[in-house]
């Protein structure tokens, strides 16, 4: 990752929330705002953060995004929210390499000092990893010219020169809407499942407004918008390569109260965004870390840990399991190294 704030010389703005109007290039990820509620569902019981100082454009936006820890699947993020000392340090590390086996880089820029005496301090912190690839590898072009023709980029595209897998890459290209060149979307198809959408000339200030543009036109989107690709179609997109990080100086600092009206601070607010997008397919990786500390700790017993980490059972029904249903399988976990194939 580049340092702290290195994506400037990029020209790419990280922006926090999907909700903020974006202008030029930007990179956005959940992380962030997963970090956030998180926050405001320990602190403020769920409630929007009110700074004691005033509100901001941004914590208007992050207090009303609905595109955090509830809008992602489980399996792509783990996030981590409690008292920030090395058992959590330890903690966090030890979770993102046995669930997608990487490294934390943000952990790193973190301040560990002990804090001020009478104070606490806590860590929200959230990783997403995800890497995809296509059903059918695209073809690769030359260099080709890009808008005003300036500047050449690699791109790929639903195209084999000995037509044998031409079919089968255009059938992984789902067009969802089409007015014109300089107007429309496609869905890529991906073996794991999640879908990569290209929409060109997206209408919205902010990535939240585009998506939701982007929906409506594929829902009113007529048969012949929305036919799949044939030999006359084509479809070309470029190989992308980022790597950004960002600290939110202007959320550090920021003074709230929390539910029971005991005086909060925000510390450090960090995030990063990472992602490859070639003719195979891609990899993303994001982290998000919020540190605070207050004058005492929150209580965390109300946090439900559903961590299957000890002794426990296993069972397989068919169907529901509810009253008079009956398992076909089951299981006692006690020594997990015996379930596990070497």
């Amino acid at each position: 990752m580049t340092s702290v704030g290195g994506n400037a010389d990029r020209g790419i703005e990280v922006v926090a929330s999907d909700v903020q109007v974006v202008r030029g290039s930007a990179a956005w990820c959940a992380t962030m705002q997963v970090c956030w509620d998180n926050m405001m569902e320990t602190l403020c019981d769920g409630g929007p953060l009110n700074p004691l100082g005033g509100t901001s454009e941004l914590v208007r936006a992050l207090n009303a995004s609905r595109l955090g820890r509830g809008a992602l699947p489980k399996d792509h993020f783990y996030a981590y929210s409690g008292p920030k000392n090395n058992r959590a340090r330890r903690e966090i590390e030890t979770e993102v390499r046995r669930r997608f086996g990487q490294s934390s880089e943000v952990l790193d820029q973190l301040d560990w000092s002990e804090p001020s005496p009478g104070m606490t301090s806590l860590l929200f912190y959230c990783m997403l990893y995800r890497k995809f690839s296509f059903l059918v590898p695209f073809g690769v072009c030359e260099e080709e010219s890009w808008g005003d023709g300036d500047t050449c980029v690699t791109f790929f595209e639903a195209y084999d020169p000995d037509q044998r897998l031409s079919r089968k890459m255009r059938q992984q290209v789902k067009p969802l809407y089409y007015k014109d060149r300089q107007h429309h979307a496609v869905s890529l198809q991906t073996k794991e499942g999640d879908s990569v959408v290209l929409v060109r000339s997206p209408q919205g200030g902010s990535f939240s407004e585009m998506w939701a543009n982007t929906l409506e036109q594929a829902k009113r989107a007529g048969s012949t918008q929305t036919r799949p690709l044939d030999d006359h179609d084509s479809f070309m997109c470029p190989n992308l390569s980022l790597k950004l990080s960002k600290e939110f100086r202007e959320l550090e600092g920021l003074e709230f109260l929390d539910v029971k009206e005991r005086e909060c601070i925000i510390d450090q607010v960090l995030q990063t965004i990472a992602l490859s997008l070639d003719n195979e397919g891609g990899e993303v990786k994001s982290e998000a870390a919020i540190s605070a500390c207050g004058g005492a700790l929150p209580d965390f017993s109300h946090i439900r840990n559903f961590d299957y980490d000890g002794r426990f059972a296993l069972f397989l029904a068919g169907g529901e399991a509810r009253a008079n249903s009956h398992p076909y399988l089951a299981l006692l976990v006690d020594d997990i190294r015996l379930f596990q194939q070497r």
